[in-house]
């Protein structure tokens, strides 16, 4: 019997997400251990992994013969969704990649798309972007959660096209997070929705377990760099360091809000 592929919080918060009896495409599969994990428990029918690079390719490949899975799984050469075709898979994972690459990729096969029904992504930036505009083309986002790994902390995007919450929700649920977070801050509530969106309307409204830990390394980032301006008595600098200041207040009373 082969052995079982053990992923690590990452990847395995991802598989999480992934709907049983799917066909899934793992764009960046790397090793494939994630495709892999998941034919294994049987949770998916098949899988195609695809790299750009031939590093990851040929371990990718390696993985998969090594695991015996020739049949159920395919690799590929290539970029984005370009080596798929129309109808071959249901659903789509992209991690570990910059949240531009992750929306670039999306609109790098327009037919491939029209067939996906779920996106797991995981971007390392633009968090924010990436959640706005799927919102903005109809998709609805069933769930977003934080996971740490090796002292880092990673978002976890699922979108469905037919379940979840739409733009028009998440709007409603900024608005009473804001209402509701008003109370421990004195920013007004068209600069409180801008945290919010950028923290994540849902990671708040679940009050997310990690959110505290993200908000506090924010807002030691800002408060080394005020430090760092602390230096200069030019009077720009100065404006810069109390808006860095105020933003700090911000997050502090979200932080307690959370908390409480």
């Amino acid at each position: 019997m082969n052995k079982l592929i053990k992923l690590g919080p990452r990847l395995k918060t991802i598989a999480s997400f992934v709907p049983r009896g799917t066909s899934l495409g793992d764009i960046g599969t790397d090793h494939a251990y994630l495709p892999v994990y998941l034919l294994q428990a049987k949770a998916i029918v098949k899988a195609i992994g695809v790299d750009n690079n031939q590093g990851p390719y040929e371990s990718a490949l390696e993985t998969v013969r090594t695991h015996g899975l020739a049949d159920i799984m395919e690799i590929r050469l290539g970029d984005g969704l370009v080596p798929l075709q129309k109808g071959e898979v249901e659903t789509l994972v992209i991690a570990g990649m910059g949240g531009k690459t992750i929306l670039k990729i999306l609109q790098s096969n327009p037919p491939v798309m029209e067939e996906i029904k779920t996106l797991i992504l995981q971007p390392q930036s633009y968090e924010e972007q990436v959640r706005v505009q799927l919102l903005r083309k109809g998709w609805k986002i069933k769930a977003e959660c934080l996971v740490a790994e090796e002292d880092l902390i990673y978002i976890v995007f699922c979108f469905s096209r037919f379940e979840g919450y739409s733009l028009v929700e998440i709007e409603k649920i900024s608005k009473e997070l804001a209402a509701s977070i008003a109370e421990l801050t004195p920013a007004p509530s068209s600069v409180l929705l801008k945290f919010i969106w950028k923290l994540g309307p849902l990671l708040l409204w679940h009050k997310d377990k990690l959110l505290p830990n993200t908000i506090e390394q924010i807002i030691q980032q800002r408060q080394k760099i005020i430090k760092s301006m602390t230096k200069t008595e030019r009077s720009e600098v100065k404006q810069a360091t109390r808006e860095l200041q105020a933003e700090i207040n911000i997050l502090e009373g979200i932080k307690k809000w959370l908390l409480q």
